[in-house]
């Protein structure tokens, strides 16, 4: 259970610190490398790094739409066809946890490899 709570306050931290300078895909490189460097299996790589980038990427979204008054989403909610911009977040949310979560499967996956080919040799 440790596992869950480290990987979630690295990814989240990081991610969180890093979103403003760094592009929309960067949480998927740190939970791929924190994942990568945690002992963790290929689900929980995802799992926990889907569950933490959706909770940052869904609260700063959300904090964006409340500070806009919904301005910008309502209109872009109007244009995709998803009716408010509530839905726009939610789904923002779930963008950046399956890009996260892939990374973190990616990661846990390198990770497992290196270690079955170091037991071969």
């Amino acid at each position: 259970m440790y596992r869950f709570f480290l990987l979630f306050a690295v990814m989240g931290g990081v991610a969180l610190g890093l979103h403003f300078s760094w592009p929309w895909f960067s949480p998927a490189i740190i939970a791929g490398v924190a994942a990568g460097l945690l002992p963790v299996w290929r689900r929980g790589g995802f799992y926990y790094s889907f569950l933490a980038a959706f909770l940052v990427w869904g609260m700063y979204t959300g904090w964006v739409h409340f500070d806009t008054e919904g301005r910008l989403s309502d209109r872009l909610a109007v244009t995709f066809g998803v009716g408010s911009g509530w839905a726009l977040v939610l789904i923002t949310a779930l963008f950046g946890g399956i890009t996260a979560g892939l990374g973190g499967w990616v990661g846990a996956s390198i990770r497992r490899t290196l270690i079955a080919f170091r037991a071969k040799a």
